[in-house]
């Protein structure tokens, strides 16, 4: 039997206010199953009550779902780490899904249109995703949140996340999955799109323009214990535990809901005009200013495709009045 708070956070979100963690830009755990362990797809009730919280998340897509009380510069420091954490929890999930979808494509030809639709959208939600974390403006970055790694261990590096190996391929662009010819071209460049946002984010909060989980790649010491996984996800909040489909998928839910609706009260880029104003003139082309204001709507349609819903019956749902 799982724990009462443990219930809390796998729980599916309600439709009116914020109901993740104890209070606005409030934390809670990610729970996923170990590496390379399948999600078993409980289905009955729950299934049916994911499909239904789902479209209730859809039908909000128009409307909103409100806001909170808007964060002062006293507070930027208690934002920005709750989208350094949450963004990264989505970026795990989607990691997890864009798996899910690599191996459809290759063990089930006829799912192969569905499969490359959701690929793409996939790594559309991770390119928002780099953009929601990486928001902060540089002060606050260089205080807290990169010595926050440093202080865990002085080698943090990105590559030692535990969902990142099946899709590390796709993100090096070393081999193009074999979607569909008419997605193609649109995966093309939005891989070489995460690849921009990572860089240009990095110019911008980072000095000499290298994340610390850049550097750290050529700096660790290959004869160190291999203990880096449950470093990285201990600093993440991320336990590792069996979980069924309907579990991972309710928590992004929440995070998903919990995100638009920071970005209807407070916008991408809060406080100071510093943190958008520091951008690289690359960072302000109208792809990756496309992809700012394509953030909340990429989170509705990554929702609806990980329910199991088509594309077209994703966006029937979010302009549906």
């Amino acid at each position: 039997m799982r724990r009462p708070s443990a219930v809390a956070a796998l729980s599916l979100p309600g439709t009116d206010g914020w109901d993740f963690g104890d209070y606005p830009y409030g934390l809670e755990p990610l729970t996923m199953p170990a590496p390379n362990i399948a999600a078993p797809d409980r289905g009955g009730r729950d299934g049916a009550d994911l499909d239904d919280a789902c479209l209730d998340f859809l039908a909000r897509a128009k409307e909103g779902f409100g806001i909170t009380p808007p964060v002062d510069d006293s507070r930027l420091g208690q934002l920005f780490w709750f989208r350094w954490i949450i963004g990264h929890h989505v970026s795990f999930v989607i990691w997890r899904l864009l798996a899910d979808e690599l191996s459809r494509l290759s063990s089930n030809p006829k799912d192969r249109e569905a499969a490359s639709v959701a690929v793409t959208e996939y790594v559309r939600a991770y390119c928002g995703m780099l953009l929601y974390t990486g928001s902060c403006n540089s002060a606050i970055y260089n205080a807290d949140i990169r010595p926050s790694m440093h202080r865990l261990h002085s080698t943090f590096s990105g590559t030692w996340a535990p969902d990142y190996p099946p899709v590390r391929s796709l993100f090096r662009g070393r081999r193009l999955p074999a979607v569909v010819d008419s997605e193609r071209e649109r995966l093309v460049r939005q891989v070489e799109l995460s690849h921009r946002i990572h860089l240009g984010v990095a110019a911008k909060l980072v000095e000499g323009g290298r994340s610390l989980l850049q550097q750290s790649v050529a700096q660790r010491d290959a004869n160190q214990p291999r203990m880096w996984e449950g470093i990285f996800d201990c600093y993440f909040l991320t336990l590792r535990a069996p979980t069924t489909r309907q579990e991972i998928l309710a928590q992004l839910l929440r995070r998903n809901k919990a995100i638009v609706m920071d970005l209807a009260t407070n916008g991408l880029y809060p406080g100071s005009p510093e943190s958008r104003d520091a951008t690289s003139a690359e960072m302000r082309h109208p792809d990756i200013v496309e992809c700012e204001e394509d953030l909340t709507p990429s989170l509705f349609r990554v929702a609806g495709l990980a329910a199991g819903f088509s594309a077209s019956r994703v966006a029937k749902e979010m302009t549906a009045s």
